[in-house]
């Protein structure tokens, strides 16, 4: 199946790096609460986004919000570029298999095509229906700024929880690996 280029036969997206250990002082249970939060808030922009009536134009914000919190987010966890060095060939494979499920590119600032379609069935749909409805006086805004509250909040805090189970994992390790 080819779209737009992309072949979606083989899986076009690459982790060069991923963390072999993250800094056991770390709080994970912190860093997800203060993400979390942060991902509401970034989510209010979107819907204040939705509220103004010019088409596409809350899609453009919200795509240049998803390039500026995706990668803090991953700062905050530690899976940053600057943090991570090379794992082995076996625990790459594993770690690569938890990011495929999680459908966002953890190296880039680029979210997957095939893993925005497979984490929201409709997002289309609901961008078209978002678009449509701006112009229906007052119940059609709210109606768009609620579903792009909604939809931001879906896809930030996806990330933050798979970020926050990828980063405890490879603390476990680690630990694991020290005690060993």
């Amino acid at each position: 199946m080819y779209y737009q280029g992309i072949d979606f036969r083989y899986n076009f997206m690459k982790i060069e790096k991923i963390p072999d250990s993250i800094d056991p002082s770390l709080n994970l249970e912190q860093i997800r609460d203060e993400c979390l939060e942060m991902a509401k808030k970034r989510a209010y922009w979107s819907a204040g986004a939705a509220i103004v009536p010019i088409p596409f134009f809350d899609v453009v914000v919200d795509l240049g919000m998803l390039t500026q919190i995706i990668p803090d987010i991953n700062a905050r966890f530690g899976l940053a570029p600057e943090h991570i060095s090379v794992y082995d060939p076996q625990t790459k494979k594993v770690h690569w298999d938890e990011l495929r499920k999680r459908g966002f590119e953890f190296s880039g600032f680029v979210v997957a095509r095939t893993a925005m379609k497979k984490s929201f069935n409709g997002f289309f749909t609901k961008i078209a229906t978002k678009q449509v409805t701006k112009f229906i006086p007052l119940g059609g805004q709210l109606v768009a700024a609620s579903l792009g509250y909604f939809m931001m909040r879906k896809i930030t805090e996806a990330h933050v929880q798979d970020c926050y189970n990828l980063a405890k994992r490879i603390q476990q390790k680690s630990r694991t690996t020290i005690v060993a």
